[in-house]
């Protein structure tokens, strides 16, 4: 029997490195398992070492770990243009707690505050590779400008940090003219569980849409996604999950 979520909400808070217990990772790591096999315990903790943050979610009722999103920061100059990003490698929750977006929306709410706060002129961006349409959907849902998109041509500037994120984060494995990742790795992929929900919505004009971009999700493949951490980029349900009047 399927356990049910609590009737409170979870439990939302943003760490540094240095907070990640062994037991804490563990559970992350189990988590983490669920829907990719083959990724490696010691290369996950490995990937932790470089985090900026981590944002946590907990059952209040229970204080167990069931959601996290791992957030690393890249600042590179490009054409003499000072860019940033904040690259999410993971984001998991736990399937029962799927009702609510409460990890993505304080894990890009942080980025946001940063992105606002930051006096120094660098343009900032969010950025992370989806392998399947729930991960992608959040990009056109709070983004107008975005990668990838069919209806938009991507810039120099965005096509530029693309591929030096591509390059840095995913080495040999990413293909510029694509935008895509292909691990190439014997064993790692999709779980079973993991590919029977993707199946699932077949039928669906928006999961379509995307397997168009990424014709190749069901082999693991992974398409990188950009956005702009601006105001002006914000669509109007973004504008609401990250109003303006929340900066000083």
């Amino acid at each position: 029997m399927t356990p049910r979520p609590s009737h409170h909400p979870l439990r939302t808070s943003i760490v540094e490195p240095a907070a990640l217990t062994a037991e804490r990772r563990a559970v992350m790591f189990a988590l983490l398992s669920v829907w990719f096999e083959g990724y490696g315990e010691d290369y996950f903790n490995e990937e932790l070492g470089d985090l900026d943050h981590c944002v946590l979610q907990e059952d209040p009722d229970t204080g167990e770990l069931v959601g996290f999103a791992t957030v690393y920061r890249q600042e590179v100059d490009i054409a003499g243009t000072a860019v940033g990003a904040f690259h999410t490698a993971h984001c998991i929750l736990e399937r029962r707690f799927w009702g609510s977006n409460g990890l993505v929306r304080a894990m890009v709410s942080e980025m946001v505050d940063r992105a606002r706060a930051d006096r120094s002129g660098r343009l900032w961006y969010w950025s992370y590779s989806a392998v399947g349409y729930r991960s992608y959907r959040y990009m056109p849902m709070l983004f107008i400008r975005h990668s990838p998109n069919a209806d938009q041509t991507l810039d120099g500037l965005d096509r530029a940090l693309r591929d030096h994120i591509g390059r840095e984060c995913f080495s040999q494995y990413y293909d510029a003219d694509t935008g895509t990742v292909d691990w190439k790795w014997q064993g790692y992929g999709l779980t079973e569980e993991a590919r029977a929900i993707s199946e699932a919505k077949l039928d669906s004009p928006a999961v379509a849409q995307f397997r168009r971009l990424n014709p190749r999700w069901a082999d693991s493949v992974e398409i990188l996604c950009l956005a702009r951490l601006t105001d002006d980029n914000l669509t109007p349900f973004g504008r609401r999950w990250f109003p303006a009047t929340q900066v000083a």
